[in-house]
């Protein structure tokens, strides 16, 4: 259930953060936040990742949809097993992201994207994100580790568990 929750959460938070920018933000126009360190400016992103395929967006549409729809089929199956945490959160993070940034395409045509950071190198300070393009990031990561320490990750998880609420136990 906690999984289901975490996607809820970062498209309810996605969707009001967007929706901010959408209202308060003229696109292009740029604010400088954290100390000139992050940069909010409104995008509209009319392609994939990085505005690959720029201008394509039924190909996109279809092509986000069904992989979309194939990492819900996945987590639907995974959801009741028990064990692999590790993965159920990364596959949480990547459809939270992936359902906002999807339903953006359907519903607008364009993903709404909105921060960059300012830096040294020219090139990364002119690539927006979004939040959702964080947590697809972090969510592959986390799927990437649970392929290389499923067993020995779980393990240490639920030792590290199991040790705490004896612990727990022992001084009540």
């Amino acid at each position: 259930m906690i999984y289901i929750l975490i996607v809820i959460a970062i498209v309810i938070t996605e969707t009001m953060i967007k929706n901010y920018m959408e209202d308060n933000l003229k696109l292009g126009e740029r604010k400088e936040i954290l100390k000139g360190k992050i940069i909010l400016r409104k995008h509209y992103n009319r392609g994939m990742m990085l505005d690959f395929m720029e201008g394509k967006m039924e190909i996109i549409k279809k092509i986000s949809g069904l992989l979309l729809a194939i990492l819900l089929i996945i987590f639907a199956i995974l959801l009741p097993k028990k064990g692999k945490r590790i993965l159920k959160l990364g596959l949480s993070f990547v459809l939270g992201g992936a359902i906002s940034n999807v339903g953006d395409r359907y519903n607008k045509g364009y993903v709404v994207d909105y921060f960059s950071f300012n830096t040294k190198f020219k090139k990364l300070g002119r690539i927006v994100f979004n939040l959702s393009d964080m947590f697809i990031f972090m969510g592959c990561a986390l799927i990437a580790i649970s392929g290389y320490l499923p067993v020995k990750g779980e393990k240490l998880v639920e030792e590290a568990a199991k040790k705490s609420a004896e612990r727990i136990n022992n001084h009540m």
